[in-house]
């Protein structure tokens, strides 16, 4: 069977019912986005709740009731995750940043309560009552304890019910021995009235008047026997009368105390002071010596409800001290597995279980003490945990991640699949938002790319390529601008100052065809100072004879650009300025070698096929590896040998 605490406190009260926290997001480890199964204030009405049983009341305050095996409290027509509720919450972190309560005041409070427990059990297992000797010495302990802070005065509010209940008792008392006392004058007074009428019986009898009889006594002074049996029993009425009042107070006095020292009981118990509910509860039959445990609630009350409902039985001050003592061990055993599961890096359920002891049994010791690491540890989980809320609702899916491989090395069992599997899903949502707005700016729908643009921050606000795609907005204000200088230089083939200004012209790769022209003068600018790049490094590391064959490799390209099949860059190679130039340093640093080549190409065109080859083989003597020297001397030889000339 299920148990269900009546969670205490009556701040608790009121800071479930106002401060649950909700997200449209999934929240730690609760992917519906939901801490609670209904939102607070639901009626009793609402259809999704038929036939459930309306939350006890007592005092005219809903009590709500913690489910240990959800972690969920029911309260105001509503179920609540203690994890995520703001006092619950407020009250935890308070709890983790306290240094534990082991202080020698604290051991000294410690030992006496339970030596009261100790004490009140082992009377409670005697038949006889507790003497008044250990009365007094229980609530003289209980005072001499209450000044320690962490008691709450509650051990001074327990000793001063117990104070009251005897003093209930001795005006009791008195009234019995007020009414014993008016016992013994109702029988002396009917003796007389006996003695009285007897008197009277006896002169009637003997022929005597009334009147001579009157005249006699009236004769000798005293009262006629008549007004004296009237005196007699208008006196005994009074007393009984008396003795009825008496009864009556002492019935009401005896009700009083009990219905005030099952209020504190059950006040305490509410404010989760279980040890005290148990001394008290234990004390309470030797108090009222009647034998009649039953707590003095309306059956037709929530009170009475709650409390049969938990029990199954009527509700009695046994029962009290039955919840009471189970709530304290099973805080105790709570802690010990609290204990052990930190110790096996298990914190998220130590976690979640320590939120329930402490909510619970906050003022247990095993609660109070618990270890400054353990705090610790628990406390960074549970910034983690709280973080990784915060993380969510602002959808900052990079910082989800990065606290959940943190959750990840410090719990053992912590399962992230949820988790990471929204947030995956929320970024390449995202993702796919911006891809669609790059498609729509492409095709020149500027609206359609804004709209799509705006749904991608909404879900993820800090994706990094949203600041991409705004830049590719914002150029569009300067699309047409930039397309007519492009197209200008294109048409004036000045490739060199597109390439100057690629990323500043870039905007025009929003139009597919001019995409196209633009990568082409990219690629054939980046062609062009690679090669020149490359030789120089030639020619530096080579010097006279690198030289040259850079010169013959920048001839070569120059050949091929004269005959290259693009019409948009055929011949254009000449005219490229870092190319000249690169041609002529290389000519310049080649030297002799360059003079002679340009001069035999010169002679043979010239006709001069003599001193062309001569020069030929002059080139080609200072650089063996020339091919243009190589395939000149062939050249002239062909025209000399075919006497062509």
């Amino acid at each position: 069977m299920k148990t269900l605490y009546i969670l205490p406190l009556i701040p608790l009260m009121w800071g479930v019912a106002t401060a649950q926290m909700t997200t449209n997001t999934p929240q730690s480890f609760d992917v519906t986005g939901k801490s609670a199964q209904a939102q607070s204030g639901v009626q009793n009405n609402d259809p999704n709740r038929v036939g459930e049983t309306p939350p006890p009341q007592l005092l005219g305050m809903e009590l709500p009731l913690l489910d240990p095996s959800t972690d969920t409290i029911s309260f105001n027509g509503g179920k609540f995750d203690v994890g995520n509720n703001a006092m619950v919450r407020e009250r935890f972190e308070k709890y983790l940043s306290q240094t534990p309560d082991d202080t020698e005041a604290s051991r000294k409070y410690r030992r006496a309560i339970e030596k009261l427990i100790d004490l009140t059990q082992k009377y409670s297992k005697n038949t006889g009552p507790i003497g008044s000797k250990v009365l007094v010495k229980i609530g003289m302990t209980l005072y001499d304890i209450s000044d320690y802070p962490g008691d709450g005065q509650q051990s001074g509010v327990l000793a001063s019910a117990m104070v009251s209940v005897l003093d209930a008792q001795r005006a009791n008392l008195r009234r019995d021995k007020a009414n014993k006392q008016l016992d013994e004058d109702i029988d002396k007074l009917v003796k007389h009235t006996n003695s009285l009428t007897n008197q009277n019986t006896q002169k009637g009898s003997g022929g005597g008047s009334i009147g001579n009889i009157q005249g006699k006594s009236g004769a000798s002074g005293g009262v006629s026997h008549t007004v004296r049996i009237a005196h007699n029993t208008q006196k005994i009425a009074e007393n009984k009368t008396k003795q009825g009042a008496n009864v009556a107070a002492n019935e009401a006095t005896i009700l009083r105390a009990k219905i005030q020292y099952q209020a504190l009981l059950l006040s305490m118990f509410l404010e989760r002071r279980f040890d005290h509910v148990v001394i008290g509860a234990r004390v309470y039959r030797h108090l009222f010596r009647d034998g009649d445990t039953t707590l003095n609630l309306d059956k037709e009350s929530d009170a009475y409800q709650m409390f049969t409902g938990i029990s199954g039985m009527p509700p009695t001050v046994n029962a009290l001290d039955s919840a009471a003592a189970n709530a304290r061990r099973d805080i105790d055993q709570s802690m010990d597995s609290i204990a052990n599961l930190i110790a096996q890096n298990k914190l998220g359920e130590a976690t979640n279980r320590l939120i329930t002891a402490v909510a619970i049994g906050e003022f247990m010791q095993s609660v109070a003490t618990f270890p400054t690491e353990s705090r610790r540890r628990i406390a960074e989980y549970w910034t983690l945990r709280k973080n990784a809320l915060i993380a969510l609702n602002a959808r900052d899916y990079d910082e989800v991640e990065r606290i959940s491989n943190r959750l990840k090395e410090l719990d053992v069992d912590y399962n992230d699949s949820m988790l990471m599997s929204y947030t995956e899903g929320k970024k390449n949502q995202s993702n796919a938002c911006l891809r669609k707005a790059r498609k729509a700016l492409m095709a020149g729908n500027e609206d359609e790319a804004m709209e799509a643009m705006t749904e991608a921050s909404v879900i993820w606000p800090r994706n990094p390529e949203i600041k991409k795609a705004k830049e590719q907005i914002e150029t569009l204000d300067a699309y047409d601008k930039e397309k007519a200088e492009f197209t200008g230089l294109l048409k004036a083939k000045r490739f060199r100052d597109i390439y100057k200004s690629r990323e500043r012209l870039k905007v025009v790769m929003f139009d597919e065809d001019l995409a196209k022209q633009y990568e082409a003068v990219i690629r054939y600018i980046e062609l062009i100072d690679n090669k020149i790049k490359e030789y120089r490094i030639i020619a530096e590391e080579q010097g006279g004879m690198g030289a040259g064959m850079a010169y013959e490799k920048l001839v070569e390209m120059q050949s091929e650009n004269e005959a290259s099949a693009d019409e948009m860059f055929r011949g254009e190679l000449k005219n490229d300025k870092q190319f000249s130039d690169a041609l002529r340093d290389m000519r310049d640093a080649a030297g002799e070698f360059t003079d002679m080549l340009v001069k035999a190409q010169k002679d043979e065109k010239a006709g001069e096929y003599g001193s062309a080859l001569a020069k030929y083989y002059r080139a080609l003597e200072l650089n063996p590896s020339s091919v243009m020297a190589q395939e000149g001397i062939k050249r002239v030889y062909d025209v000399i040998y075919s006497a062509s000339f």
